[in-house]
């Protein structure tokens, strides 16, 4: 009876005693900011360039998360991420408020699309899209409004292409309020009696002209790319001018690439919006479509890009059609597949690196205007268009290069078995453990019986 007892009594006081231990950790614990990341990627730990950036903000940061309430709004992982940057900086301010009801933000920051994160320093502002909240996406921001430079896009105007303050819904005005709320500056570039690009621009974009180009103009633009610039130009099918065309096509001639002309087609439903609207799901890997891997844009009335590189270019296809997708290579009504309709797939979209100098020249080529239309971006649209745009805008600016952080593995990591491994965990949990449980009741019984 006593030995029961003293028996009792051990383990009582040593329950007491680890009870009390486990109370001491946690008031320690509640006292300290001081934190473990024990997953293998580091999924809740900053890389040090992150680090970096947020240690290195002078003036206070303003994150708005302008949410709409809806399940799987990203909301708790866009927050949880910036109070990782908040650990590292006290300079980093964070306020969540309703993209319906908070007009006042909404207008001010031209926010398009809910469930964005703003980014204001210094009068500096960064929009984060859904696709876009990352630890790559957010450090690039924050080093981004830390710079002192505002990368120059010169919009070639005075040839009938789209133009970047047409607020209908064939314009690029979104596009251009895109680029300003993430500190670009844009500006018109006249065609008319070009002969030289201006050193300032960091990017020229040339978007389907109604007129030809004129000679001096193409050979300002050669001239410009041979010396490392950047050029974003697209075309269109079925041309109503094709003098302005092959005047297009002139720009691309020295990179052994240009617009075929044809109108493509898309019948495999998966990947289109309609016949003549194709759908890109995956993509080339490139820092442009980082983010949006699995995410569709659209690519409405769209030509076919062709030709072969000089083998010294890198040449990537971002975009593509399908096995069954044809092109109609003259204007017609039925859209019916004929016998000299040329097969696919198609590149609709590329991205072509020509070395120049101490430098690459930079290429983005898109085979219809409608890419960044303002009806295929938010809030006519929440794909993937205003990311591949903005994305594309970034890389003709050499913003891919500010940060180079591996992407992390999902929270949800995917695990392979064998067949060995199910049996191994089959024979662990109905077998083993229930055995040992088994095993140490019978222990138990019979020391209890010997002491009796």
């Amino acid at each position: 009876m006593n030995r029961r007892l003293s028996s009792g009594s051990s383990s009582l006081l040593a329950a007491a005693l680890a009870l009390v231990v486990l109370i001491a950790l946690n008031v320690v614990a509640s006292r300290t900011t001081l934190s473990w990341d024990l997953t293998h990627s580091g999924l809740n730990t900053l890389a040090p360039q992150s680090v970096l950036a947020a240690k290195h903000l002078d003036a206070d940061l303003l994150v708005i998360g302008l949410f709409r309430s809806a399940a799987g709004n990203g909301q708790p992982e866009a927050e949880a991420l910036v109070g990782l940057y908040q650990e590292q900086s006290p300079r980093i301010v964070y306020r969540s408020e309703s993209f319906d009801t908070d007009v006042a933000d909404v207008r001010k920051y031209s926010v398009q699309e809910p469930d964005t994160l703003v980014l204001d320093y210094r009068g500096k502002t960064q929009l984060l899209t859904p696709a876009l909240q990352t630890e790559q996406d957010f450090t690039s921001a924050l080093l981004t409004l830390e710079s002192d430079h505002s990368p120059v896009v010169c919009w070639a105007a005075g040839v009938g292409g789209r133009s970047r303050s047409d607020t209908s819904q064939a314009g690029y005005s979104s596009v251009a309020d895109i680029l300003t709320r993430n500190n670009f500056e844009t500006r018109d570039l006249l065609m008319a009696g070009l002969t030289a690009i201006p050193a300032d621009c960091d990017e020229v974009v040339l978007i389907a002209p109604g007129i030809p180009l004129p000679a001096a103009s193409v050979k300002a633009i050669g001239d410009y790319m041979a010396a490392g610039g950047s050029l974003l130009i697209a075309g269109d099918p079925w041309s109503q001018t094709p003098a302005a065309a092959a005047s297009l096509n002139d720009v691309l001639k020295p990179y052994g690439l240009g617009f075929s002309g044809v109108l493509v087609v898309e019948p495999d439903t998966s990947r289109a919006f309609d016949l003549i609207t194709p759908a890109a799901l995956t993509y080339g890997s490139s820092p442009i479509t980082r983010d949006i891997q699995g995410i569709a844009s659209f690519f409405p009335q769209t030509t076919a890009i062709t030709g072969t590189p000089d083998a010294a270019a890198a040449q990537l296809v971002i975009a593509s059609t399908s096995n069954i997708s044809y092109a109609i290579g003259t204007p017609r009504q039925d859209l019916t597949r004929q016998a000299a309709d040329v097969p696919g797939p198609f590149a609709i979209m590329e991205t072509l690196e020509v070395p120049a100098g101490q430098k690459k020249a930079r290429i983005a080529m898109v085979g219809t205007t409608g890419f960044a239309e303002n009806r295929v971006l938010p809030p006519s649209s929440n794909d993937a268009n205003l990311e591949l745009a903005l994305g594309t805008f970034q890389w003709l600016a050499r913003e891919d290069a500010l940060i180079s952080l591996p992407p992390k593995p999902p929270r949800a990591l995917p695990l392979t078995l064998t067949q060995q491994d199910q049996s191994t965990i089959i024979f662990i949990t109905i077998f083993l453990m229930p055995g040992l449980i088994v095993f140490a009741g019978v222990a138990v019984w019979w020391r209890r019986r010997l002491v009796r």
